[in-house]
């Protein structure tokens, strides 16, 4: 389905994991039909394409973005599948995009045609080939045959006899087990504990739909009761249509209140949560909009029953019959759940030979502790008291000493009381240097679920060596990272962290604390002299009621100050400049903020500005024309109004990264040439500018340009100049032609012109080129036979013009 070619809108495109391609006179109103609801119910993202309303000849840029955006293809082979040209060229395309990523798929369907006839060792197929070959280029018909053989290679599904619902489902099992789209992630160093996870399901007993039950998971702090839920979690969210699991809800109300949370659950199942305003508006909607779902839903680490159970899942009557939620806490006390069935169950530490496996598997690295090591193992699992957390971080830390080490941890661990497991994870605490330390107690207290790469430059501004005491502290179990980078610490490690940081406040009497994590808190010490004077980072990130910052001028100290996503934030105090030790600014998202202070040009340790905006903000956003003073500063993101950017810019020698995204200038200062070290250039979604200075031919240390969305029609042979220039992004642009001087640029890696719907041609000078070159198929001619033509001519040149490309 062509999508608008005039339509130049920065919403993001649809995320899919599934693309159907199919026959639509063959299997459309059948079995397709049948197989996408099935996919779509079980909560996965489809694209279905409809060949039948095509229009043009060429493939429409939705459809190539659906592939690329893709991680299964299901091609649906039938009887006249090789008669469309719009299959063969969607399957070409999958096939394509499987060998340049290792993630991707193609499980095939054979629908009412065997393996032959797609290898194209039977008439079917090869009788439409040699039809297509009276209309399209030999290249391009070979491009298909190989498609097709290639496809019939892979072991596939066959529909025979089977009904369309029952082969759906085992089939959408597949696809769910390789998406693993609800799944919970348990790292594979733990042991299983079958027989509390075979207790556990028997309580849910899933397959009864007479009721709605809640089962109350209670134990003491690192016991392992996340693990056990996550364990069957996954065992049974293929049976729920809609699951949802909250991992740590006591910190997560904490830090972003219980609305966040709620919203988070009415997403999980399906619902749209945008109008809950605060609390109440949540309590109904949940109570409402689920009455008729059945839900599969955990609550981690639950504390507060009021807080929590009663404003996420007070009752049975708010959801659908046969819906199971599953609750994780230290207290026993059960909260009442009207109307609905409970259950409790206990989690109980480990028996001795399964503590024995996992200390040994963080000990050893293996299944069984050595000969020599046995005695010592044993001491070590009894005394830990079969607590999997103490288990993880004894055995970890365990594993990179040496024996007398062992000694002297077991003799300490055997003074300390069973009962108190902070100490006793405290000995591997201590055993940190003084570095290490103050990197795990920043996680305890600020980075939990937040982004590793933010942290490590606030602790490089700091002269630590972040990399290797985060590796440090992972060897060691203390902390782990998610895969999307992000920290993750156990609760016990937590609340340890966080107690050393008070206690290091009583302490010292009168000595202030050296780190404040609460927003509420953050806000009182700021009208205390005597806590301002030593305070280095202050985070009001999210704070919706802050409509001016307050005095800072008594920070002396104050190294970070960060008020991103402040949406109500107006005014900084011109306080700001008497912050001399101030090296990093983020102001970004704050929509409603008038300007940059020009008080802000006197801090010559800053380092980093961020005050971008995506979307709308107010049009006074302007750098202050003494920005050049700034000597120091490394990098500056920030979107402007449509006043140009002030000619001091180009005094910023310093400079290597230059973000001006989603501004309204019309264009960039000729000073611009003077920022000798800059690297990165990025004027994304910047409509109004229209050309680059010429002066950019000075920025010899820049490797990567990024002029996407913007009006740039051409690119100035200014640009030849760039020998370090690595990367050209250029999506979305209204450029009519790419200039010769690219053969030029040795050091070009990619060339990504997705979307730029005017490109008329690539000139011939490209295929100097000789590095991986990536560019996109929807920037040439839309013809069908131009697309191929183009795309032969350039693997001939020995480039690999479709290797995917990044949105």
């Amino acid at each position: 389905m062509a999508p608008n070619r005039n339509n130049n809108t920065s919403s993001p495109p649809p995320s899919y994991q599934v693309f159907l391609s199919f026959r639509g006179p063959d299997t459309r109103q059948g079995f397709t039909d049948v197989l996408y609801h099935t996919l779509v119910d079980a909560g996965i993202r489809v694209f279905r394409d409809n060949e039948e309303i095509r229009k043009g000849e060429y493939i429409g840029e939705e459809i190539l973005r659906a592939i690329e955006d893709s991680r299964i293809f299901v091609p649906i082979f039938s009887r006249t599948y090789a008669s469309s040209k719009w299959c063969l060229i969607e399957l070409a395309k999958m096939v394509e995009s499987k060998e340049y990523s290792h993630n991707k798929k193609i499980l095939p369907i054979f629908y009412d045609v065997g393996v032959n006839d797609v290898k194209l060792k039977t008439e079917l197929y090869t009788g439409a080939l040699l039809i297509h070959k009276e209309k399209f280029s030999t290249d391009i018909v070979h491009q298909w045959e190989e498609a097709l053989r290639d496809a019939g290679k892979i072991k596939g599904w066959a529909l025979k006899d089977k009904g369309f619902a029952e082969f759906a489902k085992e089939f959408v099992r597949e696809v769910s087990a390789e998406l693993k789209v609800k799944q919970k992630y348990v790292t594979g160093s733990l042991v299983e504990r079958i027989d509390l996870q075979d207790a556990l399901t028997m309580l849910l007993d899933v397959d009864s739909s007479l009721d709605v039950r809640l089962v109350w998971i209670h134990g003491m702090g690192g016991i392992g009761k996340t693990t056990l839920a996550k364990d069957v979690f996954n065992r049974l969210c293929n049976h729920f249509k809609h699951c949802s699991f909250l991992l740590d809800v006591q910190e997560t109300t904490k830090r972003k209140g219980i609305e966040h949370l709620q919203r988070q659950l009415l997403q999980d199942l399906g619902v749209k949560a945008a109008d809950i305003t605060d609390e109440n508006d949540g309590i109904q909607i949940i109570s409402e909009k689920l009455q008729n779902r059945k839900v599969l839903v955990v609550l981690d680490d639950v504390h507060d029953h009021q807080e929590h159970i009663g404003k996420l899942a007070r009752e049975a009557s708010w959801f659908g019959v046969g819906s199971r939620i599953i609750i994780t806490s230290r207290s026993r006390r059960v909260p009442a759940f009207e109307g609905g069935t409970v259950k409790i169950f206990e989690a109980k530490p480990m028996e001795f030979e399964e503590s024995l496996l996992l200390f040994s598997r963080h000990a050893f690295g293996k299944e069984s502790p050595p000969h020599d090591s046995l005695d010592l193992s044993k001491e070590a699992v009894r005394i830990t008291g079969g607590l999997p957390l103490a288990l993880e971080v004894i055995g970890s830390k365990l594993r990179t000493s040496d024996r007398g080490h062992w000694n002297h941890m077991i003799g300490t661990l055997q003074k300390i009381p069973a009962r108190k497991v902070q100490d006793r994870l405290k000995i591997c605490y201590d055993a940190l240097d003084w570095e290490v330390k103050e990197i795990f107690l920043d996680i305890a207290c600020f980075f939990i679920n937040e982004e590793k790469t933010k942290a490590i430059y606030m602790w490089q501004a700091c002269d630590f060596e972040p990399e290797l005491a985060v590796q440090e502290l992972v060897d060691a179990s203390l902390v782990k990272l998610t895969d999307e980078n992000k920290f993750r610490m156990h609760d016990q490690l937590r609340d340890l962290g966080r107690k050393l940081v008070r206690d290091e406040r009583l302490k010292h009497h009168g000595k202030p604390c050296s780190r404040i994590w609460m927003h509420e808190d953050a806000l009182k010490v700021l009208h205390d002299e005597e806590m301002c004077k030593e305070l280095k980072v202050l985070d009001l990130k999210r704070c919706d009621l802050l409509i001016k910052t307050p005095n800072l001028s008594m920070c002396t100290k104050l190294e970070r100050l960060i008020l991103k996503g402040c949406i109500n934030l107006v005014e900084i105090d011109h306080s700001v400049g008497k912050l001399k030790c101030l090296k990093y600014l983020n102001a970004s998202g704050c929509s409603n903020l008038r300007e940059i202070p020009r008080e802000v040009c006197c801090l010559d340790g800053l380092v980093d500005i961020v005050m971008t905006m995506e979307g709308s903000f107010k049009d006074s956003n302007k750098l202050p024309d003494s920005i050049g003073r700034l000597s120091r500063l490394q990098r500056l993101r920030v979107s402007l109004g449509r006043s140009r950017p002030p000619s001091s810019l180009g005094d910023l020698k310093s400079l290597t990264m230059l973000v001006l995204s989603w501004s309204r200038m019309t264009g960039l200062p000729e000073s611009i040439g003077g920022l000798v070290k800059l690297e990165f250039l990025s004027l994304f979604f910047c409509g109004g500018v229209k050309e680059l200075p010429a002066s950019i031919r000075n920025l010899k240390s820049l490797a990567e340009l990024n002029i996407s969305k913007s009006g740039i029609t051409q690119l100035p042979d200014a640009v030849g100049n760039l020998q370090k220039l690595k990367v050209i992004d250029m999506r979305g642009c209204v450029i009519r032609r790419l200039p010769d001087f690219l053969g030029n640029l040795e050091k070009l890696e990619r060339l990504d012109i997705f979307g730029c719907n005017y490109l008329q041609d690539i000139p011939s000078a490209i295929k100097g080129i000789t590095s991986l070159l990536e560019v996109s198929p929807s920037a040439w001619d839309k013809s069908c036979e131009r697309y191929w033509k183009l795309r032969v001519q350039l693997r001939k040149w020995g480039v690999s013009p479709f290797s995917g490309f990044p949105f």
